[in-house]
């Protein structure tokens, strides 16, 4: 087998995979930014979809451990077939730093990394769930 032949076997390979394991597009049928009504009374379905964003520790070279689970409350947001969290994109300042796509059934929403916060005054998170939108947090910061 030539080097040729095996590049192409293994990129055939890697396509196969990755479209075998994407969820199906049509299953995601809200796209919308959603809201609380009442932010400082949410209800039980807007805790579930709230991401929250807790900051830890800073390690030696400056990055600090920024994690984003979605629910709060102690209610965690499902992950099956058919419900789920497909997307979680963190911002520093507006900027986007991070993002983690997910698929049904395995993961949940949940993003964990570290990020450089001097001088960044918020940091805010958008979870997406396929049935009901698109909610964002925002966490100020101590400049």
């Amino acid at each position: 087998m030539t080097r040729r032949e095996m590049m192409k076997i293994a990129a055939t390979t890697a396509l196969a995979s990755t479209v075998a394991s994407a969820y199906d597009e049509k299953l995601i049928v809200n796209k919308e930014k959603m809201t609380p009504k009442d932010p400082k009374n949410m209800t039980k379905a807007e805790l579930k979809h709230t991401p929250e964003i807790t900051l830890g520790s800073k390690d030696a070279a400056g990055y600090t451990l920024v994690e984003v689970s979605v629910g709060q409350g102690g209610i965690i947001h499902p992950s099956t077939d058919n419900h789920w969290i497909y997307e979680i994109i963190l911002f520093a300042d507006g900027k986007q730093v991070d993002s983690v796509a997910l698929e049904p059934t395995v993961s949940r929403g949940y993003l964990g990394t570290r990020v450089k916060l001097d001088g960044v005054k918020e940091v805010s998170a958008i979870a997406k769930c396929n049935l009901h939108g698109d909610w964002t947090s925002t966490k100020a910061l101590n400049v």
